[in-house]
């Protein structure tokens, strides 16, 4: 009897790794969990996972892969500890990537923020260019860093922007001059406006582990919050 069952423990292993050969084979790198992240690849099953997984490990593969992004504008940030509970030892300081800026020009980031948002805003090119037959030219936000505590709830803990670990978006500009605000076009009669921004979010929501708007608290109705923080939110 113990013959077979070890007979039949190993076919299962077999079995399992066989079909972890095929899906590597016939399935994107984005879709399995297994794979390290490729910050060119699309929005894939596997992202969220794979961000968790790079987030784990050593600082150096976050930020040799950041380095090495075809199109990011980013620098490696100088450590910044005011106190012991707020700043980082390792980010990057990011400007935006080859076709779209910030506005403010800068935003210091947690590396796995960093690449979170390398990957947005390719996402968000897209939909520009499908709500509005223009490309993004510019995200405008309200920084990333802020040494504090989480706001609107009684928690005490310290909030994701204490370590950088969080951005604030306000809105987006488009080459062709428009601009979409998320405090005037989230309930705006334009359903081009609001479709993009509902779009924007739920985008935003397949890469980081939390995604904030108007419709989590009157808190959020001006921006966007996201964060790769320990936490699961997408509202």
């Amino acid at each position: 009897m113990w013959k077979r069952s070890v007979f039949l423990a190993f076919a299962i292993i077999a079995i399992a790794v066989m079909g972890g050969v095929a899906l590597d084979r016939t399935l994107p790198e984005q879709h399995l969990p297994w794979q390290s992240l490729n910050p060119e690849a699309p929005i894939g099953f596997a992202t969220k996972t794979q961000f968790m997984r790079l987030a784990l490990s050593p600082s150096k593969t976050c930020m040799d892969m950041a380095q090495k992004a075809v199109f990011l504008n980013s620098v490696p940030a100088q450590e910044h500890k005011p106190n012991k509970q707020c700043g980082w030892s390792v980010a990057r300081t990011v400007y935006g990537n080859t076709s779209v800026t910030f506005k403010p020009s800068e935003a210091n980031m947690q590396c796995p923020l960093t690449l979170g948002t390398y990957i947005w805003m390719r996402e968000l090119n897209i939909l520009t260019q499908k709500h509005f037959k223009s490309d993004l030219s510019q995200i405008h936000h309200a920084g990333t860093y802020s040494c504090r505590k989480q706001k609107g709830n009684s928690s005490g803990q310290w909030s994701e922007h204490a370590f950088a670990n969080a951005w604030d978006i306000t809105g987006f500009a488009l080459k062709d001059g428009r601009i979409i605000s998320i405090q005037k076009d989230w309930k705006s009669k334009d359903t081009t406006r609001r479709n993009f921004l509902r779009d924007a979010r739920d985008k935003a929501c397949k890469i980081f582990r939390v995604t904030l708007s108007p419709d989590f608290n009157a808190a959020h109705h001006d921006h966007f919050h996201i964060d790769m923080g320990p936490n699961l939110s997408c509202r």
